[in-house]
């Protein structure tokens, strides 16, 4: 059976997008993360490992499209993690219901090709974002840290942030998560010098809102990890749906030379951007 199962896939990945779109009956195209409101680049991310929870078979990579396709996956609802062995990107988990592909399916585990007109696989996008650890040209505006809990220093995972930016002149937000270790990296792409103004403007206060788990996910997160206990589609949560799991912190923040950024007149502070540099900035949450 393998061996008929690879010679159709290995074909099809050799061919257009059309002819590749009828291979299996699940496809996850993974792409950089750059702003909630802003498309996610166009190059898809090689080198990730992609799973169905629950269901052993492992994607295929289809060079031509950056599509992982998976054949095999029955009809229903499935969680899918995507995570990077090479640490650049944070790990994510989606959730999506797989159609009935069984013609297509039937067909290429024959040894064949899809009948003509045959359906594509359901296709997932995500946006992956990029972790602490992701190698970043000069120039790249980062803020950096670690979230922990002002009394004790523990480390926080799994914590929701967002930061107000801009993007190509207009308003935009960019989102993450805490890692295993109370890690984050917020790149923001679209920040730029001010040149209207003389001398130029570089540095910019964001608004940063921090949500941490509640404790059931906390404890899931715990016992799980971060890839495991995440919510799947975390980063497409309803207002309501989030605060479910996350609730709002307040925060003190906490420079890399120790200078500290309290709350004042009950509003957490700003967070400072120096546009095409990186800051470090750890977060402190207060109880």
């Amino acid at each position: 059976m393998s061996l008929r199962l690879d010679r159709p896939l290995d074909w099809a990945a050799q061919h257009s997008a059309e002819r590749l779109t009828a291979v299996g009956v699940l496809a996850v195209r993974p792409r950089r993360y750059l702003g909630d409101d802003t498309p996610p680049a166009l190059a898809t991310i090689a080198g990730l490992r992609v799973r169905v929870a629950g269901f052993s078979e492992r994607p295929h990579w289809h060079v031509s499209t950056g599509l992982y396709g998976f054949l095999r996956v029955p009809p229903g609802e499935w969680r899918v993690e995507v995570d990077d062995p090479a640490r650049r990107f944070l790990p994510q988990a989606l959730s999506t219901v797989v159609p009935d592909r069984r013609g297509v399916r039937e067909a290429l585990e024959a040894g064949g090709t899809p009948p003509a007109g045959s359906p594509g696989p359901r296709l997932l996008d995500l946006a992956m974002r990029p972790s602490p650890e992701m190698a970043l040209p000069p120039g790249s505006t980062l803020l950096w840290g670690v979230l922990r809990q002002a009394s004790g220093g523990r480390p926080v995972a799994g914590a929701y942030l967002t930061l107000e930016t801009v993007s190509q002149g207009g308003a935009d937000t960019v989102s993450t998560l805490s890692g295993t270790d109370g890690g984050y990296a917020l790149v923001l792409p679209g920040e730029v010098i001010d040149r209207s103004l003389n001398p130029p403007r570089r540095q910019f206060e964001r608004v940063l809102r921090v949500f941490r788990p509640r404790p059931a996910l906390a404890a899931i997160l715990a016992e799980r990890g971060l890839l495991a206990g995440q919510p799947a589609n975390v980063f497409a949560l309803s207002a309501l749906q989030r605060a479910a799991l996350f609730e709002s912190s307040d925060f003190r923040l906490r420079a890399g030379n120790g200078v500290l950024r309290t709350p004042a007149n009950g509003q957490n502070p700003l967070l400072p951007v120096l546009v095409g540099q990186r800051g470090r900035w750890d977060i402190e949450l207060l109880p």
